[in-house]
């Protein structure tokens, strides 16, 4: 039977692990958790998309946070791991690039990767073109990208917005209660289901 879910993996960049120029505490054991999730489970998507920030004049957003994924920088890369074991997989894998001209939180509203067009699709309307009807959410960080990309998917009118779930365990925030309090109660009060992956 042909499957209907998309996994989403927000932000698993190298500014946003141990190291990077906003590095989240526990980025690294999510970025491999997710890597070890894809062997197991990957085939069990139609398909697979990773967002990045991709800033080039993001406004005031460096204002808030250290300077960090800027357009085609190493910083803005995908961790080598998870790059190559999405490299090796046989299901789509889309890649979208966001913020580039402002904060640019959720991946819902991300251009494919390369876009010049300001009337791409966006990565919410492509899941709706492809029949999704599942949508589950993992990466960076927990208490920004994830839960708007997260939020955002679940508030749209399409099939999959009833359908959205984050796994807490390939997930990482910048605050621990804050992220804490998502998991415990503020996604599902915006319609997100919270599940532990079946790694």
């Amino acid at each position: 039977m042909k499957t209907t879910k998309a996994l989403v993996i927000v932000d698993v960049q190298n500014d946003f692990v141990e190291g990077g120029a906003l590095g989240v505490a526990s980025g690294n054991r999510v970025a491999a958790g997710i890597v070890d999730f894809l062997r197991l489970h990957a085939d069990e998507y139609a398909l697979i998309a990773t967002s990045q920030d991709w800033h080039i004049d993001p406004g005031e957003h460096f204002t808030r946070w250290p300077v960090h994924c800027v357009a085609g920088t190493p910083g803005a890369a995908l961790v080598t791991p998870l790059a190559d074991a999405l490299a090796a997989l046989h299901v789509p894998v889309l890649h979208f690039h966001k913020g580039q001209y402002d904060d640019g939180y959720s991946a819902a509203h991300a251009a494919p990767a390369g876009a010049t067009d300001e009337g791409e699709a966006t990565l919410s309307d492509l899941l709706a073109y492809e029949g999704i009807t599942e949508v589950d959410v993992v990466g960076i960080a927990t208490d920004h990208c994830v839960r708007a990309t997260a939020t955002d998917l679940a508030a749209e009118e399409h099939p999959y917005a009833q359908h959205v779930k984050v796994f807490a365990d390939l997930v990482a925030g910048v605050s621990p209660e804050a992220s804490q309090q998502l998991l415990d109660e503020g996604f599902a009060e915006a319609n997100v289901a919270v599940r532990v992956s079946e790694n």
